[in-house]
Formats: structure tokens, C-alpha cells, sequence
């Protein structure tokens, strides 16, 4: 049974990260309305053999992957936008060295005063455009220090985190819970 919504498609991708699930985008005639139908993979399964007979696994990984860079494109501009009008951010006054700034930050850290929020924040950003966040493998270990990176609630935990990209530090996994970090394992050199 072919669905009825199969020549309709305008858009497809994997919905999660275990790409086990397929979003359908489609767009009806009579109202001209997306809809969104979402589909498991699923050789057993007669819609998804139906659905992969019109689009193929590889185009699902393609049409995911542009999808994924849109977004992250979308992130930079809004970054750099940002960065744009708020470059005076870490400037500093004769009353304060860059020293003081940094190691207040770090050490002094209120996780509830909005501007410290934000300088964490901007942090995390800056991390995640280095080349060598940016280009890391695709495995386990450093999907959960970037899942590390952006839960920390401190500027140490975030420095923490970027540490398993650029020093060969290792992330200690609490066994009990999927994927927490449980600390940061920092080789001697």
C-alpha cells in the first residue's frame, strides 16, 4: 500500500540521534499545509518499506546533514551578530586587570547575576566554534563533552569540557546514569 502522502513530500530527515525514526515533511493540495509525519526504521515495517522505494537511505543522510549545517549556519550568524554588538563585553577599566576579570570568572562565578549568565554563555559559543570542537570525530566521547560543555553551570566546568578536545583529557561516565558526566580525568604531562 503506497501512502498517500508519498507524492507529496517536501522534506525529510532523521528525527533523533539513534536514527531510528524518520521525519516526513508533506504538503497537502487542498490547504497547502506542511504536516508532519513521523516514521520508524523499520525493514519490517510496510510504510517504511513503502517510504524507502521514493527516498533512499543515503538521500535521508544527506538531506539530514545540509539540515543539521543550516541550523548550525543559522547559529554562527546569530553569533556573530551578537558578538557584534557586544564586543565591549570584555573590556576592561583601569580599575580592573584582564587578570582580575578572568580569575573572578572563573573562581568567583554567580551562577544568578544575568551578566555572569551571559558571559558563560558566550563562552560555551566561543568553544563550540573552535576548529578543534568543530571538526572533532563523530564518537561518543566527545558528543558527551559537548553535551558537557553545554549543561555546565560553571566557567571551570566548561573549560573542563573543551579540555577533552584539545588536552587528551578523558570524561569519567557515572555508571548508573546513561551519559552523565560524573568528572574529568586530566593526564599529567
Amino acid at each position: 500500500m503506497s501512502y498517500l502522502w508519498s507524492d507529496k513530500i517536501t522534506d525529510y530527515y532523521y528525527s533523533n540521534p539513534e536514527l531510528n525514526t524518520v521525519a516526513v515533511l508533506w504538503t497537502s493540495p487542498d490547504d497547502d499545509l506542511v504536516r508532519e509525519h513521523y516514521i520508524m526504521v523499520d525493514d519490517e515495517d510496510e510504510q517504511w518499506r513503502d517510504f524507502i522505494k521514493v527516498v533512499s537511505y543515503e538521500d535521508i543522510d544527506k538531506r539530514t546533514q545540509v539540515r543539521h549545517e543550516d541550523f548550525r549556519e543559522q547559529f554562527r550568524v546569530a553569533f556573530r551578530d551578537y558578538a557584534a554588538n557586544h564586543e565591549d563585553d570584555f573590556t576592561t577599566d583601569n580599575n580592573k586587570s584582564f587578570e582580575n576579570v578572568i580569575f573572578n570568572f572563573l573562581t568567583v562565578y554567580d551562577k544568578e547575576d544575568p551578566e555572569q549568565k551571559e558571559q558563560i554563555f558566550k563562552l560555551k559559543l566561543k568553544i563550540f566554534e573552535q576548529d578543534i570542537v568543530k571538526n572533532a570525530k563523530k564518537d561518543d566521547k566527545f558528543k558527551n563533552a559537548k553535551t558537557f560543555i553545554r549543561k555546565a553551570k560553571t566557567p571551570m566546568e566548561v573549560l573542563l569540557g573543551y579540555m577533552v578536545f584539545s588536552n587528551n583529557a578523558e570524561l569519567k561516565l557515572d555508571k548508573k546514569k546513561k551519559n552523565e558526566v560524573e568528572g574529568v580525568y586530566i593526564p599529567l604531562k
